[in-house]
């Protein structure tokens, strides 16, 4: 079946520039399209295999996944199956203004480049977070359409910080998606503070399997890799903030002031004290 062109003004609102449905399949048409829009869509229940690109990939519940323009995609269900999902567009102005506003640190052409649609599984926190914030987007008047743009921004923002932001397409010379999410992982909410046992516990691989991946893609042990983060910390403190130097190193979950001092000045090239003050 030839893939039909689904347009931004039948399926985007033009005053907000996102529009959103629930869908249930069992009561929809699915065929092979494209868009000349965007499209983030959640599975919230049940299976189904998406076809995208020439290619058969199974999604189950809590998959989040970035359409496109150029992605050509269709839904294949086996025979009793169901499922249902969020489904998101939003204008390509949108997407190109939110990418534009984070910056080129942003890994937008991955995002863009990729050759699959970039997807990933949700944990419960994550699929729990976008239900909550699309229930309460849910609250406002339909016909404040300021609000509701804004409300829409600041979880598209969100997803793509959030979920997004350490996207690496799988290649067999690249870093795998699973480390490429821990790695990610521990750069939030302090994780790397509490070094190796935190990172272990984020994952279901052993030590050891973790280890050897770091070292294979990364080109560091796991000590290293901590070390690194804590020491990006410790260089981001002096230059952003007036604390005592020995209470930063606490803080980045060093135990140990000297050895500290000893990894700064080799990887700055000077003492703590020299960095902050020719910052």
């Amino acid at each position: 079946m030839e893939p039909k062109l689904l347009t931004a003004d039948r399926f985007v609102d033009a005053a907000t520039g996102f529009s959103y449905r629930y869908v249930y399949s069992d009561t929809e048409y699915f065929r092979p399209h494209y868009h000349d829009y965007y499209e983030i869509f959640l599975l919230l229940d049940g299976e189904v295999i998406h076809c995208v690109n020439g290619e058969r990939l199974p999604l189950k519940q809590g998959a989040l996944v970035f359409i496109r323009p150029a992605d050509t995609h269709d839904y294949l269900l086996r025979e009793g199956d169901q499922f249902s999902m969020l489904n998101i567009t939003v204008s390509a102005e949108t997407v190109r203004e939110l990418f534009g506003y984070l910056g080129d640190g942003f890994c937008a052409d991955r995002l863009l480049g990729a050759k699959l649609p970039p997807q990933l599984q949700l944990p419960a926190l994550g699929f729990d977070y976008i239900l909550s914030q699309m229930t309460a987007i849910r609250t406002i008047d339909a016909q404040d359409t300021k609000r509701l743009k804004t409300a829409m921004r600041i979880l598209l923002f969100r997803i793509f910080t959030r979920f997004f932001a350490d996207f690496e397409e799988e290649r067999d010379s690249e870093i795998p998606p699973w480390l490429s999410t821990l790695c990610g992982e521990m750069k939030k909410n302090g994780n790397f503070t509490y070094g190796i046992d935190r990172m272990l516990s984020l994952t279901d691989k052993s030590r050891e399997h973790v280890s050897r991946s770091i070292k294979k893609y990364m080109g560091v042990t796991l000590s290293e890799f901590i070390n690194d983060l804590r020491l990006h910390f410790i260089a981001n403190m002096l230059k952003n903030s007036n604390h005592d130097i020995a209470d930063i190193i606490f803080e980045s979950g060093f135990g140990n002031i000297s050895w500290a001092a000893e990894l700064f000045r080799k990887k700055y090239g000077m003492t703590m004290s020299k960095y902050r003050k020719n910052r």
